[in-house]
């Protein structure tokens, strides 16, 4: 057995076979057949890029750089051969050596497969894999004459190609083939979704960055108190503002007041207003109540404060002094009385002389109409029944050349006698009275605030994200950032400066006012209450005009009296808080006839010599319930007709039927009365009837058809003693 030889089962380990011969399995001219050199192996390359070859093989992928075959084409030496050592069962042999090769029962060389793997010349599991053990390769027949093969790992391998030719090519396995492909697809897969994802990305962000589908319009209104500071807002958003979707935004305002935008959605949008809006920031709240009554609770999607500002009076610096002990509730009286002021160290002073402008003031007016109302209901009874004080208030004030608050703030600073002046304070904003404030040069001689005690009404004004079929994703996506964009700390800091309140940042420092401390803020009630009475507020400086309809027939006594008198006695008080200039007639009827009592006009208008105020209650006063029917159907026909023809422009025109019923018409009955009101409605004349009716009425269904169909309301009531009378006179005698 050779040196390098491992041995078979039947060998003897001791056996020496001898020195290895140096040249004899080269004698036959095999070392001049495949270029060996007889000096031995020097351990160097005939050619010095011998090295830089690769082989490409029979599947053999030249991985140890030879070439085809198995041998390398330059000469190796016999010394190093030979050193390599056989791992095939065969011993090394010299020329006339002709032992038999050793093998197993079976006929297969018998190889220790894992010495062979040992003593390959492989380092690496690839070629300890593709030499192979030979009891997984397979082994060939000893049968057949074998040659005689060099040594080394060119004949491992060589000899591996054999074992596998002999017994046929051995196929890779279905499954792992199998697993490779599977492999090799998810792989893939992968690698083009990423690419492919990765550049549809791009695209769309350099699509979107490039605004490919051009600009996105987003109209924003505001009232005209913070319009522009909203306008600055938007000019920093449009600046930085990321496209949405691929198409650049830009946020439009427009400074409009809170009635034009609910009047806008009653109807058709105004033209003049721009487009129909996305955002509305109005004044406050009250505005959001008074839109989703008349346009749906769907209208809005989202409504959160912004910023705050409490409402409070700009006064002359005297009459800090003089209002000290007075609150909401003692205005009206102040306003009213011809020497209010005398009393309070101020003689020659006269009335409050208190503005409520209404343009340009954000909500001002409608919330110190709120906290006036408040203060001036009875104990127990709904806001709404302070709406008359409120009314009083607002009827009584200076007359000046318009309703805006610049003219007002005008007026109040005129310089001369300030008792002399036509105007000692003005409701409006902390916010608004500080702006004007910095315009003066003498501020803390000139301008003063007095915030009534209580609780506090605050305009808090609102982001309104407004929902509808008008606006797109887009355009909604794109004014909810921008609201959320005015949130933002730096943004709310800027409107800080400007005088609105904002939590957590201290306000600047002012002459006209110390930016006192809010203790509490005034609640009204819900939105439906709020929308209630801020819809009452609208006729503010008497812009209503009413025909009151007055059953005589009510002859029930409830407490004690008549349902009649009780009736009376409501009217009384509740046209005695009307703004002087409302506009007031009244009708009567009875089984017989309906009749005009007092005719239509303003109530301090002169009628026989006095204000037609005083000769309303008087006449009202004068009435006494008869029994006998009521001709109800043909009295609202004839008022209505007069009402057409006496429409009063600029004003709201409506008819109060107050009656119980039944009605005693022969010739007018429930669906005729409908029809003529049908006919007769003209949208460019309306005029609304409204109906307070008691009790069980017959009639109950067609009275309610006649206010429906003239755009009035229906109010069914129990009983006339009873505070829900007042309530129902408050809302709709206004």
């Amino acid at each position: 057995m050779g040196r390098h030889s491992f041995p078979g089962p039947d060998d003897d380990e001791s056996f020496d076979a001898g020195p290895e011969p140096t040249s004899g399995r080269f004698d036959d001219g095999y070392a001049d057949q495949h270029g060996y050199r007889d000096g031995g192996y020097p351990g160097r390359f005939e050619h010095d890029d011998y090295a830089d070859e690769r082989f490409d093989g029979d599947g053999y992928d030249g991985r140890d750089g030879y070439a085809d075959g198995g041998y390398a084409d330059d000469d190796y030496g016999d010394d190093g051969y030979l050193d390599q050592g056989a791992d095939d069962g065969y011993a090394d042999r010299g020329p006339g050596d002709r032992r038999p090769r050793d093998r197993t029962d079976s006929g297969r060389w018998a190889a220790d497969p894992a010495q062979y793997i040992r003593r390959s010349g492989h380092d690496n599991d690839e070629s300890r894999y593709r030499t192979g053990p030979f009891g997984a390769i397979g082994g060939f027949d000893t049968d057949a004459e074998q040659p005689d093969e060099p040594r080394g790992d060119h004949r491992d391998l060589n000899l591996w190609r054999r074992h596998r030719s002999v017994d046929g090519r051995r196929g890779v396995s279905v499954g792992v083939i199998a697993a490779l492909v599977t492999v090799i697809a998810v792989v893939g897969t992968v690698i083009l979704w990423r690419f492919f994802g990765h550049s549809l990305s791009h695209r769309s962000a350099d699509a979107a960055g490039n605004c490919a589908e051009g600009g996105l319009t987003v109209a924003v209104v505001a009232d005209p108190s913070i319009s522009d500071h909203v306008q600055g807002l938007a000019e920093r958003f449009n600046k930085s503002a990321k496209p949405v979707g691929d198409r650049c935004v830009s946020v439009q305002v427009k400074p409009v007041d809170s009635d034009a935008v609910v009047g806008g959605f009653i109807g058709d949008w105004p033209a003049q207003l721009g487009e129909r809006p996305a955002l509305w920031i109005p004044g406050s709240s009250i505005s959001v109540a008074r839109l989703q009554s008349v346009a749906g609770q769907e209208t809005v999607s989202d409504s959160r404060s912004l910023v705050t500002s409490p409402v409070l009076l700009a006064i002359r610096p005297e009459l800090k002094t003089a209002l000290q002990k007075q609150n909401w509730g003692t205005l009206p009286d102040l306003q009213t009385d011809p020497d209010a002021l005398g009393p309070l160290g101020l003689p020659g002073w006269g009335p409050l002389r208190l503005a409520l402008p209404i343009d340009g003031n954000g909500d001002a007016a409608f919330l110190a109409g709120e906290a006036v109302a408040a203060a001036s209901a009875p104990k127990g009874a709904p806001v709404t029944d302070g709406a008359g004080a409120v009314h009083k208030l607002a009827g009584a004030q200076p007359k000046l050349v318009d309703s805006s608050l610049a003219e007002a703030l005008n007026v109040l600073l005129r310089t001369g006698n300030p008792a002399e002046n036509p105007v000692h304070a003005v409701v409006t904003t902390e916010q608004q009275l500080f702006t004007r404030g910095e315009s003066l040069s003498d501020p803390a001689g000139a301008l003063g605030s007095w915030l009534p005690p209580g609780p506090v009404p605050v305009a808090d004004y609102p982001t309104v994200l407004l929902a509808g079929s008008w606006l797109s994703q887009e355009q909604v996506s794109a004014a909810s950032e921008f609201a959320r964009f005015a949130r933002k700390p730096d943004q709310l800091a800027e409107l800080a400066k400007a005088g609105f309140r904002v939590e957590g940042v201290k306000p600047p420092n002012s002459d006209v006012t110390g930016f006192p401390p809010v203790s509490s803020t005034l609640a009204v009630g819900d939105d439906a209450v709020r929308a209630t009475l801020a819809n009452a507020l609208t006729t503010l400086g008497g812009s209503s005009a009413v025909t009151i309809m007055l059953d005589q027939s009510m002859t029930t006594t409830e407490g004690g009296k008549s349902r009649l008198a009780h009736v009376i006695a409501a009217l009384d008080h509740r046209i005695a808080a009307l703004p002087p200039t409302s506009a007031v007639g009244l009708w009567t009827f009875d089984g017989t006839e309906g009749r005009s009592v007092v005719s239509s006009g303003p109530l301090d208008d002169q009628v026989n010599g006095e204000p037609r105020s005083k000769t309303l209650t008087g006449k009202l006063d004068d009435l006494s319930s008869v029994s006998g029917g009521a001709v109800s159907f043909t009295t609202l026909r004839m008022l209505y007709t007069q009402a057409l023809a006496e429409y009063r422009e600029g004003q709201n025109n409506s008819i109060l039927v107050i009656t119980a019923g039944p009605h005693t018409d022969r010739t007018l009955d429930g669906p005729g009365l409908q029809d003529y009101i049908r006919g007769a409605f003209d949208p460019q004349r309306p005029i609304a009837v409204n109906v307070i009716d008691f009790g069980s009425d017959p009639d109950r269904a067609t009275w309610q058809s006649v206010a429906q169909l003239s755009g009035g309301a229906y109010q069914n009531l129990t009983s006339a003693n009873s505070p829900d009378l007042a309530s129902a006179l408050t809302t709709l005698l206004s």
